[in-house]
């Protein structure tokens, strides 16, 4: 993507999202502030729809928008599409096993795969790299504020909202919006809990086999 194309697109969905969230604020503040006892009906009208138009341009926005920009849409993924590692046969190197770090997940693109390397070590796991419940990247996106989490007791933790992953089966061993990851994480917890009111579960991940040929990190993908 080039510079001039991703200012673009940055400046769209930014003027969008603030559009988004004015529409939901001046909804809830016509629906909850107090107002004159003859206008108070259509005042509550008028925020019930500006409320509702404020989601469904959200939603336009995160299912029709990011995805041109090549952010995934926060739609779930299910486990049912899982894909066994016997199918598994077509491999692809991944890179130097020295090129990735000790204990954080690191993105890579194999063929048309989302890829997340976890070394730990000497071992090496693979897994999708994109957390089922929003999509988001477990190795978060490249410059952003929010870093990848550290490895901890064998699992991967999504930063944005807190879900972990044991990286050798890619099973959920904590659900997104956890009490502990709220209570650490205000904005990303306490407050993005309620604006995914309609999706607060993550299923297993798809992880992938790996093994290692000559210092470098092969993976298997589906053919």
């Amino acid at each position: 993507m080039s510079i001039a194309l991703a200012i673009v697109g940055v400046s769209v969905l930014g003027t969008w999202g603030i559009a988004t969230i004015s529409l939901i604020a001046g909804g809830i503040i016509l629906m909850v502030a107090p107002a004159d006892i003859e206008t108070t009906s259509s005042g509550t009208a008028v925020g019930i729809f500006l409320l509702i138009t404020g989601l469904i341009s959200g939603g336009l926005m995160q299912v029709i928008a990011m995805p041109l920009m090549g952010i995934d849409p926060p739609i779930p993924m299910k486990a049912k599409n899982i894909v066994p590692h016997d199918r598994m046969k077509g491999w692809a190197n991944a890179g130097s096993l020295r090129s990735f770090p000790d204990g954080v997940a690191k993105e890579v693109r194999l063929r048309s795969e989302r890829v997340a390397i976890v070394r730990q070590g000497e071992e090496v796991y693979a897994m999708g790299a994109l957390c089922p419940h929003a999509r988001l990247p477990l190795g978060s996106f490249p410059g952003a504020p929010i870093k990848p989490e550290e490895i901890r007791d064998g699992c991967v933790m999504c930063p944005f909202h807190g879900a972990r992953f044991e990286v050798s089966s890619g099973k959920a061993v904590r659900q997104p919006f956890s009490s502990e990851f709220n209570s650490n994480h205000p904005f990303l917890g306490q407050f993005q809990s309620k604006l995914f009111f309609w999706n607060k579960g993550a299923e297993d991940i798809q992880t992938y086999p790996v093994r290692i040929e000559n210092d470098e990190v092969m993976v298997g993908l589906p053919r």
